[in-house]
């Protein structure tokens, strides 16, 4: 800026020479002052509030240590029906998803011989018994006439061997009567238990039986189902047949089916090292179906009056837990010795005190004494009030990682 001012002026105009001089010192002081206030909000700018923190209470409750896994649902009994019958499929009477009974006829199998067969084995039957009535009856005079020495003690026996070959010879074609009538009977396809038809495979006109045929419909069991939990190998020493399981199922959100462990698998895969542990559900409303997708979980221990905090709380750094605890208007980083991973919540062994606050959220940044703003009863995620941490039951029937929850 030339101070010097804004150069010689006519003297013919002597008041505009005062007039510029006025204006350049009127911009030389604002200038100044506008320096001066940009140097003051800058200064205001650099002094920023504690950050806004979300805390919660630590809870006091009984932790149930569980082995938890994916789990899809079974039929507790399931088997494909065929024909025994060699011939071909004349009717299917029933359709996937209808419930049968045990003896229910299902199918209908025309055969291509038996009739025939049949027929020739009755034939055969009826030479057999004329055959049997005369060895009877000279088996019966030679009896009469040995005593008096007029048949030989060897006609006697022969008699009585042809009788014995006649009746023999009958015996066994009654015996391929039955059979015929048997496999004839066959062609009415029962169902083999109570359940109902989860597959129809084959169509009428198909040719079924042996050797070719294969499974016309599949009926499964579905009042009672079963699932099978994958127990690691470090987890086996709490598991035991009685144990209490609880299942949460991806179809059914907010539900929770609890069962028993039923039995125990006698060994373990020698591939993935796991053990399967069989729970059954029973399932009268049929509100269940097999294949359903969900998460199951064994209780094999109960830790009481444990201290938990929610998974947010936990900061994880060089490969340890730490918290950071409300002290006044300030925070202190805490170490902390995890228990129980319970998914969205986690038990904490040591380093925390019953009722103290801990943040929940905003712990990113945070230092030991920062200095901080509380927010309290509020998820800082939705914005909705919020408590302590889920119960266990409660986490059960949210989704989770599967895993094993034992520590």
């Amino acid at each position: 800026m030339n101070l010097a001012g804004p150069g010689p002026l006519p003297r013919s105009r002597p008041g505009l020479r005062l007039v510029r001089w006025r204006a350049a010192g009127a911009g030389l002081l604002g200038a100044l002052a506008l320096g001066a206030c940009s140097n003051g909000s800058a200064a205001k700018a650099r002094t920023r509030p504690p950050p806004l923190v979300s805390v919660a209470p630590v809870a006091v409750r009984d932790v149930p240590v569980e082995v938890r896994a994916p789990i899809d649902l079974r039929p507790l009994a399931q088997a494909d029906v065929g024909s025994k019958t060699l011939g071909y499929l004349d009717a299917v009477l029933v359709e996937r998803g209808d419930k049968v009974k045990k003896g229910q006829i299902v199918a209908l199998v025309r055969p291509s011989d038996l009739p025939d067969q049949l027929a020739v084995a009755r034939g055969a039957l009826a030479q057999t018994q004329s055959s049997a009535a005369l060895a009877r009856t000279n088996y019966d005079r030679a009896r009469a006439l040995a005593p008096q020495a007029v048949v030989s003690q060897q006609e006697l026996q022969q008699a009585e061997t042809q009788l014995a070959t006649a009746e023999a010879a009958q015996q066994a074609a009654r015996s391929q009567i039955s059979a015929l009538a048997v496999r004839l009977g066959e062609t009415k396809i029962q169902s083999p238990l109570t359940g109902v038809v989860s597959q129809r495979r084959l169509d009428p006109g198909t040719l079924v039986g042996p050797p070719g045929g294969g499974a016309i419909v599949t009926v499964a069991r579905v009042d009672v189902l079963r699932v099978f939990i994958t127990i690691n190998e470090r987890d086996l020493a709490g598991v035991t047949v009685g144990k209490d399981a609880h299942l949460a199922l991806d179809a059914l959100p907010g539900r929770l089916f609890t069962g028993k462990v039923v039995r125990l698998a006698p060994g373990l895969d020698p591939v993935t090292r796991t053990l399967d542990a069989e729970v059954q559900l029973p399932n009268d409303l049929g509100e269940l179906r097999p294949g359903m997708y969900g998460r199951g979980a064994i209780i094999v221990d109960v830790h009481p009056r444990a201290l938990v905090v929610t998974v947010g709380a936990v900061v994880i750094s060089d490969e340890k837990a730490h918290v950071f605890v409300l002290a006044g208007d300030k925070v202190q980083r805490r170490s902390v010795e995890l228990g129980v991973d319970g998914g969205d919540w986690l038990e904490i062994k040591s380093g925390l005190r019953p009722g103290e606050e801990v943040v929940v959220a905003g712990a990113d940044g945070l230092a030991d004494g920062s200095k901080v703003r509380v927010s309290r009863g509020v998820d800082p995620y939705s914005g909705a009030r919020s408590g302590s941490p889920p119960a266990p039951a409660e986490r059960a029937a949210a989704p989770s990682n599967p895993g094993s929850a034992r520590n």
